[in-house]
């Protein structure tokens, strides 16, 4: 049976699944073996596994320079792909005109390109005819960006230059360089900007060439300095290595050449890009350049920026796709990506590989962009042969519910969550609905589950605003929201409120009515139905709409778990148009009354099937506007759907619907359907008790010392070794650990490293922030020194502070940021990690020498606390009891300040506290809104936009909001605000939520000052001030949005969490002085906030068994905590026992595969090769076997999310905690398991010797964008 047809029936004559996955094969064979691949779970080359979701809009062509050419790159696509042989066709005559040789004969008889021309021409003919193989399958790119001379050929795609002109641009400027061959040369650096600009100081001629990524730059100059500095470089320990190229381009060496570049091509004559290129050459990335003769003399001599250039296209694309035969410059974007903190998720892949099969590889490059659904394949002619159908595979769920005492209140009205009606006298006034649902007494007739779950659907919260609404005298609905599913496994108390503005649906368990704590499902906005305002009639719905085979809905929506419908219809006739749907429903059974239910539950049902090339299931999320004043149900009706928007998180939709043959009479205008990611977890488990998230941090005694002291980890020091006490106060110290057998040393001889933080200010201009930036700057530089030395010599940091558990002091205050720090660094390098140790305020530091000592060989990830003898380690615990405080309420008199309060998530703080009668808000941030005159410019960008929609939307609620530009890190600009509130007699600020925040990720290893002056400011400047502004008792409640990354540890975020631990000890200092002041210490809020581009962060909440939350979650946590008497509140979905890490000692979890010390150190480094090659070749998506032990990572195409996966597997296996940027520092198996065996069996011999010589003959990950550099004469450069 052919391939092609067996491809074709199973991509377009079964239906869509949630997953799905591709298989690329030329035979039989390959397929066979492929599919069994993917059946397992394995990988396999052509095998490209279920996506966990789209990376988002947006498609960039990134064009690298010179150094990926291959003998018998793209032969294959010449028999196999018309469309590339097709261009190298068009192209050739023109081709040979300018370059004197024919591509196609290179090409097609495996040749290789030889001298500085032959290759530069090469290269950029072989980028056309790649781009047009892709644009071939409908991957057309959005914007294109150049590497260095790769901008040529996105000047060309981008429709600036013609062909020819782009390949006379290549051969002037090849010809005109060849003359320097030999006279300079440039080298890649493990540096970043800054640290080259530093090192090359004392170098005039030498220049920093090429911004390649945070952590790559690429220098050149005269030869002999480029060797020096190369040298200079590796004595740090840190990567450096030639660029194979023997002339200095992006270097004044370019200045004599630039006069003859400009007359050579003064007659060329650019055109307005059809497709926008930002360009590398210029610093400003946003420059329009007209691609003259005075750009390409500029583009050869000024340096390159292409991690400016991606950082900025990463703002609004996701997809990037480098346009070659072997990938150079994939890692060095998605390190730029990572860095920039754009959005959530991003891809970055190549084109073709070096000595693969061309075929397999681009196909199976172009199957992992179509993350959405698989690509089209040909239709062969009909028949197409019969294959088996897919089976069914079903699982009954029995539930059983209990019976709770009675609860006075009515049962719901039929179809919808209505009880008993009660107006409330107030102003304006207002209007209570109270039911009561039971499972056993439900207002349909259907059943409705999710993966066994009992719920309400969403056409039932519907048509309860709807039937609400009506019954007040209103026609319409806008903003309606649907925040949280209603669960029907218990008994509830349903409650709808509704005033002249708005209505919302909440709703308490039965059995906890008492607790007075509510979870809102729904809000909406009233509107009154003005003559026309419904969507326009196109007429659909009196068309004959016989069309299609019907699909059965229900059985499309079984697939995910979704099980029965609430109400009976069904579909009689189904017609697709363009971009919609025209369906028929029937109503057999209509409810009493003409209730419109079941018309509801069928267009939101069919709604979310408007797109057939999504397999995921949609949920509706939201409707922007609903009409629907005497609408009254009839047996048969239409929906008319049309799809107005389509994106990576789901698709909007119109609907209308109408009685057969009748106009309109419910419209729908943007009903959003948001789709659910079945690979973040379920989202009935998502919609859990959100209250059980919420943690206070209990400390106990420290139980496992003596099995820490008895049972080291592998690779750790064991008893007394010398010590370097480091810190001004910490002298006192020394004499008495020496004693205790501790000798002192210097840094670079010590087994320990003991940091005293200061107790004082080192001078009285101090701040707190000018602290933080000194002493992390100071622990930084010791960490590094510590890395750089790796397998070389076991040492252990050790951080000490006072009073910071208590948090009483101006002191103690001062050095709580420490705790955040100490955890990123034992997440980054617990190979080196001792731990912290916190001693009372004031303690004297030779009388704690002793219990110091005990502890220097009992390493802790966690935070110890040493009082009165005792070692106390922190464990998380649920929040139970009584609670002490009723719901918040704010007070209508009163206002009520959000620093951050612009942004994402203060907007939705701002909605919270107006839901908790809040009429009065001082919303703060870094950036000014326009004036309200400009409000309705069409100029104004869509985030603008969205911030000013927020805050009328607050003012239809009758909410005053005040929008103020304030650094509220400046005390005087607070204060200037706040003089000029008592100035105009503003009502008095009575509560304050400090959501200010920045983030900068680095490594502790990278951090410089200025990053950490930027993170920490707003956080610990801005909550110093609030803190001095709003005394304790000044206030009724003192908020602080603190995070989690202060309590676990997440790689990149030192400084983060070093600001939010300071929050955290404000919080402390603030209670004990009788204030209501609480930190939250949050996990990432999905798609909102930093958590929008907080894929390093996703990894690490999988690692520690947790996820991000949702924002009714949060607040659902928030109102929890807030009951209880709490300083620091800890929101994370994990189990109590297993939230902290090293709350049971370091490592404790974790259990390696075999006992290492048991092993020689040649069968340990055996095992750990076979080991390492089996995990890293599943997250490479390889098979073992074509994984060779001494090819670098980047090559195979590592990134930083495949790191931290790795890094997670690595740690089960191996038994220890492992370096996050383990894979960088020993980039191929044979150097990671080299530097293993000496972690888990260390061997005195020259290993460390070995291993340094092999990792600087095979690199890094950051050579990948020079890596396997051809050994051509050197006359050319990228």
């Amino acid at each position: 049976m052919p391939l092609a047809d067996i491809a074709h029936t199973v991509n377009h004559h079964r239906s869509r699944q949630a997953k799905f996955g591709t298989v690329v094969a030329r035979d039989r064979a390959q397929a066979v073996a492929g599919l069994r691949a993917l059946a397992a779970g394995q990988h396999a080359i052509g095998v490209v596994g279920p996506q966990e979701g789209s990376p988002g809009p947006g498609i960039v062509f990134v064009y690298s320079g010179r150094g990926w050419q291959w003998p018998g790159m793209g032969r294959q696509l010449l028999a196999d792909e018309p469309a590339f042989a097709e261009a190298i066709a068009d192209l050739e005559p023109v081709f040979v005109e300018q370059a004197g040789f024919s591509l196609h004969d290179v090409l097609a008889n495996g040749e290789e390109l030889v001298g500085i021309e032959q290759i530069q021409l090469g290269l950029i003919g072989t980028q056309l005819a790649l781009t047009a193989l892709w644009r071939s399958y409908g991957v057309q790119p959005d914007a294109v960006i150049g590497h260095s001379m790769g901008e040529v050929a996105a000047a060309v795609v981008a429709g600036a230059l013609t062909p020819a002109e782009g390949l006379r641009v290549t051969a002037t400027r090849s010809r005109l360089m060849a003359p320097l061959s030999g006279q300079g040369g440039m080298a890649l650096l493990e540096l970043d900007a800054t640290e080259t600009k530093a090192l090359i100081t004392d170098y005039p001629q030498v220049t920093l060439g090429i911004y390649n990524s945070p952590r790559q730059t690429v220098i050149a100059g005269p030869t002999g300095q480029i060797d020096d500095l190369i040298t200079r470089v590796r004595a740090r320990d840190r990567f450096a290595s030639r660029v194979n190229i023997e002339v200095a381009p992006h270097n004044p060496a370019m200045d004599a050449l630039q006069p003859r570049m400009r007359s050579e091509l003064a007659d060329l004559s650019p055109r307005t890009p059809t497709i926008p290129v930002i360009s590398t050459t210029y610093e400003d990335v946003d420059t329009c350049p007209v691609f003259d003769a005075e750009h390409w003399a500029t583009n050869m001599r000024n340096p390159v920026h292409f991690q400016q250039a991606i950082a900025r296209a990463g703002g609004n694309h996701h997809a990037f796709i480098e346009i070659s035969a072997h990938p150079l410059l994939t890692q060095a974007v998605m390190d730029t990506l990572r860095s920039a903190q754009h959005g959530t998720r991003y891809t970055s892949i190549g084109t073709l590989q070096r000595d693969s099969d061309d075929t397999i590889t681009f196909r199976t490059n172009l199957n992992t962009v179509h993350t959405d659904h698989p690509p089209h394949t040909p239709h062969p002619p009909e028949p197409h042969p019969p294959i088996p159908t897919t089976p069914w595979q079903h699982h009954r769920h029995w539930i059983t519910t209990k019976r709770s005492g009675h609860v006075a209140a009515a049962a719901p009205a039929a179809g919808t969550l209505l009880g008993q009606h009660t107006s409330v006298l107030s102003s304006p006034p207002s209007h209570l609905w109270q039911a009561r649902l039971a499972p056993d007494a439900m207002p349909y007739r259907g059943r409705y589950r999710f993966h066994g779950v009992e719920l309400v659907p969403a056409s039932v919260v519907l048509h309860t605003m709807v039937s609400a609404a009506t019954e007040l005298g209103y026609g319409a609905l806008t903003d309606i929201r649907f925040e949280q599913p209603v669960f029907a496994d218990q008994p509830r108390l349903i409650q709808v409120v509704a005033d002249n503005l708005s209505i919302s649906l909440a709703s308490v368990p039965a059995a906890e009515a008492s607790s007075n704590r509510w979870t809102r499902h729904a809000t909406a906005r009233l509107s009154s139905s003005p003559a026309g305002s419904a969507l326009p009639d196109n007429g659909y719905h009196r068309q004959s709409v016989h069309g299609d085979e019907i699909p059965d809905v229900a059985a499309l929506f079984a697939v995910h778990g979704v099980d029965g419908l609430p109400f009976t219809w069904s579909v009689d006739s189904w017609a697709p148009r363009d971009t919609g749907l025209v369906v028929g429903v029937e109503l057999p059974e209509a409810l009493p009354e003409g209730s419109i239910a079941p018309l509801l539950d069928a267009a939101v049902h069919v709604g979310a099937l408007a797109d057939d090339t999504d397999p995921r299931l949609y949920v509706p999320a939201g409707i922007e506007q609903m009409w629907f004043g005497d609408a009254v149900a009839a047996p048969r009706a239409s929906l008319i759907l049309d799809r107005t928007a389509r994106d990576s998180d789901g698709i909007t939709v119109d609907v209308a619907i109408a009685a057969r043959g009748g106009a309109a009479a419910v419209s729908m205008r943007a009903l959003r359907y948001r789709a659910l990611d079945f690979g973040d977890g379920q989202p009935v488990a998502e919609s859990s008790d959100a209250r059980s998230f919420v943690h206070t941090i209990d400390w106990q005694p420290r139980v496992d010392v003596v099995d820490a002291q008895a049972h080291p980890a592998p690779g750790r020091l064991t008893g007394p070794q010398p010590v370097a006490v480091i810190g001004d106060d910490g002298a006192p110290l020394r004499a008495h650990l020496e004693n205790a057998g501790y000798p002192p040393a210097a840094v670079s001889d010590a087994g320990y490293l003991l940091y005293v933080a200061d107790s004082q200010p080192a001078t009285a201009e101090e701040t707190d922030v000018d602290f933080c930036v000194r002493v992390t700057a100071e622990i930084g530089s010791l960490v590094r020194t510590l890395a750089a030395e790796g397998a070389e010599r076991s040492a252990a940091l050790w951080i000490v502070t006072r009073g910071v558990h208590e948090s009483v002091t101006p002191s103690a205050l001062r050095q709580s940021f420490l705790w955040g720090l100490a955890g990123v660094i034992a997440a980054e390098h617990p190979e080196l990690w001792g731990g912290l140790v916190d001693l009372p305020a004031g303690a004297d530091l030779a009388e704690s020498a002793p219990i110091l000592a005990e502890l220097l060989v009992a390493p802790s990830k966690s935070i110890l606390v040493a009082r009165d003898g005792v070692v106390l380690t922190p464990a998380l615990a649920p929040v139970r009891g009584t609670p002490v405080r009723q719901p918040l309420q704010c007070r209508p008199d009163a206002a009520y300040l959000i620093t951050g309060g612009m942004g994402a998530l203060g907007l939705l703080m701002a909605d919270w506290l107006a839901d908790r009668g809040a009429r009065r808000l001082v919303l703060t941030g870094r950036t000014p809104l326009p004036p309200r005159r400009d409000w309705e410019l069409d100029t104004l960008d869509g985030e603008l936009r969205k911030k000013i929609g927020a805050i009328r939307a607050l003012e239809m609620r009758g909410v005053t909001v005040e929008a103020v530009a304030v650094d509220v890190g400046c005390r005087e600009d607070v204060q200037a605000l706040l003089t000029k509130r008592d100035r105009d007699g503003a009502a008095p600020i009575r509560g304050i939520i400090h959501a200010a925040g920045v983030t900068n990720d680095q490594l502790v290893t990278q951090l410089t000052e200025d990053a950490v002056r930027q993170v920490v400011w707003p956080k610990v400047a801005g909550s110093q001030v609030l803190n001095e502004a709003f005394p304790a008792g000044s206030v009724d409640f003192f908020f602080l949005t603190a995070s989690a990354a202060g309590i676990f540890g997440i790689p990149g975020q030192g400084s983060y969490a070093a600001a939010n631990a300071y929050l955290d000890a404000l919080a402390r200092a603030r209670r004990q002085q009788g204030c209501h002041t609480m930190s939250l210490d949050w996990v990432a809020w999905r798609g909102l906030g930093f958590a929008a581009d907080a894929q390093i962060v996703s990894e690490e909440l999988k690692r520690m068994g947790s996820r991000d939350i949702t924002a009714p979650e949060a607040f659902t946590a928030w109102e929890y905590a807030d009951g209880y008497d709490v300083a620091q509140a800890v929101v994370v979905p994990v189990p109590s026992t297993a939230a902290v890490p090293g709350a049971v000692g370091a490592a404790a979890h974790l259990k390696p595969a075999q006992d290492w010390s048991q092993m020689p150190a040649t069968a340990v480094r055996t095992e750990l090769e076979k080991g390492l090659r089996r995990i890293i070749a599943a997250e490479l998506r390889l098979p073992e076997t074509d994984l060779d032990t001494d090819r670098p990572f980047a090559e195979l195409g590592l990134n930083s999310l495949m790191a931290m996966a790795i890094r997670r597997e690595a740690e089960q296996f191996v038994g220890i905690e492992l370096s996050a940027t383990m894979l960088f520092n020993h980039p191929t198996v044979a150097t990671l398991a080299r530097y293993l065996t000496n972690r888990v069996a260390p061997q005195q011999d020259s290993s460390a010797d070995e291993m340094a010589a092999l990792s600087a003959s095979a690199g890094s990950v950051l050579d990948s964008l020079f890596d396997r550099i051809e050994s051509t004469s050197a006359e050319g450069e990228r």
